[in-house]
């Protein structure tokens, strides 16, 4: 049977187009690992035709724009970017000479290396591109728990956490003394970061007079996409001061007399709930506004007033000298 050329090329034309000189065959990428916990290999493992070997090219990259990592077979792998001087470039996945370097060793990674990792390989004549996420987490040096009354009736729980990663999640809460437990609505947070690192915090409030004593008072704090948690608890004590906070002033006022005012907590037990000075998160007036906030307004509209009747004066005497 004769086949008409035309219809041979339809035919033929589909099966060229599926035929690949380079394939990546299997992107092995840790998807969680915990700062300088163990040495991680990310592996590109690839098939190429024999014919294309003379022109292949590995590189892989972070996120899909940040180069970190170039191998040009038969010469010695590149390391860039974040990964610059950090990369085991003598490690050799495979005995292969046109595969031996295809994969990133590297030692010591940290939260600075957390991103999505893509691996490219590329001909003269093809390409084929693969990806996946690395998570590097790191637990936080320190946890923090305060508690303290900005007013009659209210207390604020705060919860603070520095040098963690990825960004944490708090989850606040009351558990009384007859065991039963009451989540604490985040009302508000601080956050900065650092060379990967996060200090964040996050507050809520309670109502005094419905909090009983010895209940304790509990924050929980996970790291998202990742298995740590970790929970800080103090018990709650009611005798608290009632400290109002400016920019410039901290008053200590004691609450209205009850029973359990009578007996104030002792001294290491009120340093629980006073603010730490050194440290910025705890700054109550960054987080419930200034007291002096209108005062200090009013003082800088009278400076600018005073300011321009004073070049007011300073034009009128010009003018007759």
């Amino acid at each position: 049977m004769n086949m008409n050329p035309c219809a041979f090329l339809i035919l033929i034309i589909p099966l060229i187009g599926v035929v690949r000189s380079v394939t990546i065959v299997r992107l092995t990428v840790p998807e969680v690992v915990q700062t300088n916990s163990t040495a991680v290999v990310l592996d590109c493992d690839y098939e190429v035709e024999e014919w294309e070997r003379l022109g292949l090219v590995l590189k892989w990259y972070i996120d899909g724009v940040h180069l970190v990592y170039q191998w040009i077979p038969p010469g010695v792998p590149q390391a860039a970017g974040v990964l610059s001087g950090r990369v085991n470039t003598t490690f050799r996945a495979s005995s292969e000479p046109w595969e031996a370097h295809r994969a990133i060793y590297i030692p010591y990674p940290d939260s600075t290396l957390s991103g999505r990792y893509s691996c490219t390989v590329s001909t003269f004549e093809d390409e084929d591109t693969s990806s996946a996420p690395m998570l590097v987490w790191t637990p936080a040096k320190h946890v923090d728990l305060k508690y303290w009354r900005p007013s009659e009736h209210l207390v604020n729980i705060t919860c603070f956490a520095s040098a963690v990663a990825p960004k944490p999640a708090f989850t606040l809460y009351t558990q009384a003394p007859d065991g039963n437990r009451t989540e604490v609505t985040v009302r508000g947070g601080s956050e900065s970061q650092k060379d990967g690192l996060y200090w964040a915090g996050a507050w809520g409030l309670i109502v005094w007079a419905d909090t009983p004593p010895e209940s304790v008072i509990g924050c929980t704090m996970r790291l998202p996409g990742t298995p740590h948690v970790h929970t800080r608890n103090k018990v709650y004590h009611p005798d608290l001061p009632i400290i109002t906070t400016t920019t410039t002033t901290t008053t200590t006022t004691q609450p209205t007399t009850t029973e359990a005012n009578r007996h104030p907590r002792p001294a290491s037990d009120m340093s629980q709930s006073v603010p730490n000075a050194t440290n910025k998160f705890f700054d109550f007036s960054g987080l419930f506004g200034s007291a002096s906030e209108g005062n200090a307004v009013r003082a800088s509209a009278i400076f600018h007033v005073s300011l321009m009747w004073f070049a007011c004066v300073l034009s009128v005497l010009s003018a007759h000298l």
